[in-house]
């Protein structure tokens, strides 16, 4: 189920995600909410597809919730700014320009999955033992 899950994620977070909310989506909570909805959206109809009946509700709110702040970036700056160390990261506009190198791309966006994946153990868990 994790499996198949993460490919649906990844589908729902690239495949279906538009330009306008990907670019927008860090700053503006309406272009990030409804990237949100279809995203979970799409995640609770593979859950349905899967046989998931039980906990629906609350697997459409921890994913909705965590993909919400997540997209943000604050989540992927506190990571560089204290994890990583990043010199540049210790500003939001350093890690603006960070993120602009080709280290700062990869590690962005591996951080950021890195998240959401994340957020889909417990809803397989708790999609696998009533």
């Amino acid at each position: 189920m994790f499996a198949l899950l993460v490919w649906a994620h990844f589908a729902a977070d690239f495949v279906w995600q538009t330009h306008y909310e990907a670019m927008r989506k860090h700053a503006d909570w309406k272009a990030r909410a409804l990237h949100c909805s279809v995203y979970t959206t799409c995640m609770v109809a593979a859950l349905l597809i899967l046989g998931v009946r039980d906990r629906l509700l609350l697997s459409a709110g921890v994913l909705w919730i965590s993909h919400f702040v997540e997209d943000t970036y604050i989540p992927v700056y506190l990571w560089a700014k204290y994890i990583r160390r990043v010199p540049e990261a210790q500003t939001k506009d350093g890690f603006v320009e960070w993120v602009k190198t080709p280290l700062g791309k990869i590690l962005m966006i591996a951080v950021d999955q890195i998240i959401h994946i994340g957020f889909l153990i417990p809803v397989t868990y708790w999609s696998t033992h009533n």
